[in-house]
């Protein structure tokens, strides 16, 4: 199975995320979590969805990016 490198950028990016190794606005949580969603990615989808979740957005992000759920 062959990976597109947008698939391999956003996975090593969600990784840095969760990790902690990088810093992550939660526009960049959202906008990640549904490009991996597409890519097929549902498991570190589902992870960014509780990272999301747990990042308490203010009323402009939500506005901004959506929801988590």
């Amino acid at each position: 199975m062959s990976m597109s490198l947008q698939l391999v950028v956003a996975r090593g990016t969600a990784r840095s995320f969760l990790s902690g190794n990088a810093a992550a606005d939660y526009g960049d949580v959202i906008l990640l979590r549904r490009l991996l969603l597409a890519e097929g990615d549902q498991l570190l989808a589902a992870d960014l969805l509780l990272m999301a979740i747990a990042m308490n957005p203010t009323p402009a992000e939500i506005s901004a990016f959506g929801k988590a759920l």
